[in-house]
């Protein structure tokens, strides 16, 4: 299996924060955006690796594929995993994919969020499929960059 460094969710996806901060910090090789609505989107896919350095592989992908890439893979390269929804993350653990830990990053206010912290918007269900991670001995945290405070959850 694939060695997967950083789970984050964030929004924004593979954006400023990401590319500057966290991907020299974590010297990340590779990149899963989990994503089913871009991973069938031509455009949106493209648009993303385009806007990725060229040093990294990006792969968009939707749940299931993420799950077929990170199992027939090695250990060699230092991946961090992406997604706009917390949900994607809650499937991918429960089809089995070992995740240490999840980084929330920024999630926008809308659909019934409330302001969590900083630029974290939450919802109820959010918060409770949160809980439910942390529940299964998974590090759930807020923090925007590396050199940020972390705040566990």
């Amino acid at each position: 299996m694939k060695n997967i460094v950083l789970t984050r969710i964030d929004d924004r996806l593979l954006h400023g924060q990401v590319i500057v901060s966290w991907i020299p910090f974590l010297n990340i090789d590779e990149i899963i955006i989990v994503d089913n609505e871009y991973a069938g989107d031509d455009f949106m896919s493209s648009l993303i690796k385009e806007a990725s350095p060229d040093h990294l592989n990006v792969n968009v992908l939707t749940i299931e594929e993420t799950k077929e890439f990170l199992e027939s893979g090695d250990n060699k390269s230092r991946v961090l995993i992406l997604s706009r929804y917390i949900e994607n993350i809650a499937k991918l653990i429960q089809l089995d994919i070992k995740i240490n830990k999840v980084n929330i990053g920024g999630l926008g206010f809308h659909n019934g969020r409330k302001k969590f912290v900083n630029a974290i918007h939450l919802s109820d269900s959010e918060i409770d499929l949160l809980k439910n991670i942390s529940a299964n001995g998974i590090e759930v945290e807020v923090q925007m960059l590396p050199k940020d405070k972390i705040i566990k959850i």
